[in-house]
């Protein structure tokens, strides 16, 4: 028979998970959390410049209708497709003229 004083006399056996497995949850979390965070910041507020060649599409769109390749309604139309194109980017790209940026800048094509 068993008494109390032989019970607590055991050493306690092991309780939950161990500091490793602590440590290793905490890791992962921590990585996906940062990854997350990153990702987020980098599409909706870090500063995207991209490009426009303002001067070859107004050249190109002059060239066309000296042709009598196209006619005034569609110039109209080809000019409000450049504005809608430039609206909507999003606020956090920057549009700059493809005559000053010198590389790597995704360009905008209406």
């Amino acid at each position: 028979m068993t008494t109390d004083s032989d019970q607590k006399n055991t050493p306690p056996g092991k309780h939950g998970p161990g500091l490793i497995a602590i440590a290793f949850v905490s890791l992962v979390v921590s990585l996906l959390t940062a990854t997350a965070v990153v990702a987020v910041y980098d599409q909706r507020y870090a500063q995207k410049v991209v490009t426009m060649d303002l001067k070859g599409y107004i050249r190109n769109q002059r060239d066309k209708a000296m042709n009598n390749e196209v006619g005034d309604d569609d110039l109209r139309r080809n000019i409000d497709a450049m504005e809608a194109a430039l609206l909507a980017e999003p606020v956090n790209h920057t549009v700059l003229l493809k005559d000053v940026v010198l590389r790597n800048g995704r360009e905008i094509k209406p």
